[in-house]
């Protein structure tokens, strides 16, 4: 099955910069740059058939809708979903709720930091974050219990990982509030 992301406000999360490096990466071409504010990529398929992207210069007014654009024509040539193209892309999502179990406590070489592994974007993935106190002894009964736990922030991709800034609500979940 096949997902196709339709909220713009993911689509103004995406860097441009972030796109333009995973065509590279993904053997598409540079090939004009229009009115100094969109590229435009192509690429061949195995067909012969060429494929075009806009990917705009800089996040403005229209940036989401290209990039928008920019996700089906991936979707087609790389035979993926958007989300699992998203899950790739994605850099920043503000004020978001994550849910998951708590992987390692830092102790007191550094109190309050915890990682979390948790679903981002459909996808398993380490998330490191600090907690304030109170948090934080909530977050070591959770570890030695193996209970879920859930908490909002605003979640930074650094790296290969992710960092929960600003976290709020941490709470514990039951197994049944995990899954639904």
């Amino acid at each position: 099955m096949k997902v196709t992301v339709k909220d713009k406000e993911i689509f103004q999360t995406i860097d441009p910069n972030v796109l333009a490096a995973h065509l590279e990466t993904n053997g598409w071409q540079k090939i004009a740059l229009v009115y100094e504010n969109t590229w435009i990529w192509h690429k061949k398929n195995d067909a012969g058939q060429i494929f075009e992207i806009k990917q705009p210069v800089r996040q403005e007014f229209d940036a989401p809708q290209l990039i928008a654009e920019a996700f089906k024509t991936l979707e087609v040539i790389e035979n993926r979903s958007q989300l699992e193209i998203l899950s790739d892309l994605i850099t920043a999502l503000p004020n978001v709720a994550i849910s998951g179990w708590i992987n390692k406590v830092y102790g007191a070489e550094s109190p309050g930091q915890i990682t979390l592994i948790g679903f981002v974007v459909g996808k398993l993935r380490k998330i490191n974050l600090e907690l304030p106190e109170a948090d934080y002894q909530l977050a070591l009964k959770a570890y030695e219990s193996r209970s879920p736990v859930t908490c909002f922030g605003d979640l930074i991709k650094e790296n290969d990982g992710f960092v929960l800034n600003n976290p709020r609500d941490f709470a514990l979940l039951s197994e049944a509030e995990l899954i639904s």
